[in-house]
């Protein structure tokens, strides 16, 4: 068991660059989307960091669980005229107890739930709440949340169970910040939204009835990396 990186080499320089795949890989992409979703809907934003910790040493606890505080949350700042984003990871502790770490992002001051009103949501025990500092840049404040899980060994090692969640996101937020500016100025942010990507190509989609739906290439980005192949590296 171990950990994987994707490796590539760039087409002029031959430089390699090491990306994480898998689990860990999965988790900093859900990162790049929130951290690019952010930037471009929140004038300005807010954070908190709850700890869903258990009352017992529990193993295992269904996602079911976590999700219940997430829907309370959101429901609590919409009623407010508010949203939020968040991204959550689950912790495995030395005694055998799960927690939840969860980093929310949300735009709009003084309507955060208390934790005790979390509590209640939770049921299963206790809810902290901190804020990172704000004055630290976003995509740091989002990294933040993975040092619970070190450097992504424990997303492997928990092999089939799920080891993190994230709010649903446009796929056009997972292209790169610059070629996202591109998209949004040539389209419009709601226009880009609409378009489904890969990390270098944009695509409508285009809907005629009783055609099936197809996609058209609205634009694409020249490949600056060759792939090379997959790193095994052991625990």
């Amino acid at each position: 068991m171990g950990l994987r990186n994707r490796i590539f080499r760039h087409k002029v320089t031959g430089k390699l660059s090491y990306m994480p795949a898998g689990r860990y890989g999965n988790f900093l992409n859900s990162i790049k989307k929130l951290v690019n979703y952010v930037k471009h809907n929140y004038p300005k934003y807010y954070c908190a960091h709850l700890t869903l910790t258990v009352a017992e040493n529990i193993s295992e606890v269904h996602f079911k669980n976590l999700h219940r505080v997430t829907q309370f949350i959101n429901q609590r700042l919409k009623r407010a005229g508010a949203e939020f984003k968040y991204v959550a990871c689950k912790e495995l502790q030395e005694r055998g107890a799960i927690h939840y770490h969860i980093l929310c992002i949300y735009n709009k001051p003084y309507v955060f739930p208390s934790s005790d009103e979390i509590a209640l949501s939770w049921k299963l025990g206790f809810v902290k709440i901190t804020a990172p500092k704000v004055r630290m840049k976003l995509y740091k404040i989002a990294k933040y949340i993975g040092k619970y899980i070190g450097k992504g060994h424990e997303y492997e090692a928990l092999e089939s169970l799920k080891s993190f969640t994230a709010s649903q996101i446009k796929q056009i937020y997972k292209l790169s910040p610059s070629r996202l500016l591109d998209i949004i100025a040539k389209f419009g942010k709601e226009q880009a939204e609409e378009f489904k990507c890969t990390y270098r190509k944009v695509f409508e989609i285009i809907k005629f009835d009783p055609f099936p739906v197809t996609r058209k290439l609205v634009k694409e980005y020249p490949r600056e990396w060759d792939y090379v192949g997959i790193e095994e590296v052991p625990f």
